[in-house]
């Protein structure tokens, strides 16, 4: 038997979530949230066999890029500022790859509302429980080692970074239902830079996804259905934004800011869609013609 013929035996092997030691070795197009909750389960270990170098690299830059912008801001030491971003760069990287791993694990899971539900409150929870304890026990108890800030900048930047989370949350496993930044998932694996490539135009789509439901919504004439997007959004940003950072300012602030955003971008994105459908589209039906 050749190598190649090796390869397709084994992966016929793998047919049920129950049989498999790693969900990426299940050939199901969708596998039941409470099939990938079992199998994690059963085989936590394939989270460190499939620890998720591409989403660590990115995800501890990004981390550490706030930790910088929020202390630089505040005014904070360069090395304070420095430590900070060693701290949350070390941590992160490891716990990104493992969170990583864990999303991936749930992009085929169905029904989708019910996985993004569990990614997005489950992944930011623990993740920033390390995070809050890491810079708490560095500012409080190493403090002569490692410089702790003197203006609340570790608060600022943790209301933030929550925030964050639970966006890159939903927008990880988005991309990784697409096929991106996915790592020990066999011919579905791209490369690094294929994936880098490919996040932008992912990454508006993403983007996009509110507007085009608000606009779905007013053309179907259930503005109330609107509203209540809308509403919940900014809702959404100034509840984390003001309950981790202890502040009401921060909470009616971030929702106003929010709502501006959004409506905004609503606003561009219908803009964007009239120029096409009125210039691009036409263009190209009339040359068919």
């Amino acid at each position: 038997m050749t190598n190649l013929e090796k390869m397709e035996a084994a992966e016929e092997i793998h047919l049920s979530v129950a049989d498999a030691d790693d969900l990426e070795q299940v050939h199901e197009a969708q596998i039941s949230v409470a099939d990938v909750l079992q199998s994690l389960l059963h085989h936590p270990w394939q989270i460190i066999s499939r620890w998720n170098w591409k989403s660590a690299t990115i995800g501890a830059l990004v981390r550490a890029s706030f930790y910088f912008t929020v202390y630089s801001a505040s005014r904070e030491s360069w090395i304070v500022t420095l430590t900070a971003m060693a701290v949350e760069f070390s941590f992160r990287f490891v716990t990104s790859g493992a969170a990583g791993a864990l999303v991936q694990s749930f992009r085929r899971a169905t029904p989708p509302w019910l996985a993004t539900v569990i990614v997005t409150f489950t992944l930011p929870t623990l993740s920033h429980l390390v995070e809050f304890f890491t810079h708490y026990i560095q500012e409080s108890y190493f403090s002569e080692i490692f410089a702790a800030s003197q203006n609340n900048s570790r608060q600022k930047a943790f209301a933030v970074s929550v925030l964050f989370s639970v966006i890159s949350a939903m927008f990880n496993l988005f991309i990784m239902r697409h096929g991106v930044l996915l790592v020990g998932a066999g011919r579905e694996t791209g490369s690094f830079l294929s994936d880098l490539r490919r996040i932008p135009y992912l990454m508006l789509e993403f983007m996009s996804y509110l507007p085009i439901e608000m606009i779905r919504f007013a053309r179907e004439g259930r503005y109330h259905f609107v509203l209540g997007v809308f509403l919940a959004f900014g809702t959404s940003v100034g509840f984390i934004l003001g309950v981790f950072r202890g502040r009401w300012t921060w909470a009616w602030r971030s929702a106003l800011g929010a709502w501006v955003l959004l409506f905004l971008w609503t606003l561009l994105f219908m803009a964007g869609s009239r120029i096409y459908e009125k210039f691009i589209r036409g263009a190209s039906e009339s040359q068919e013609v």
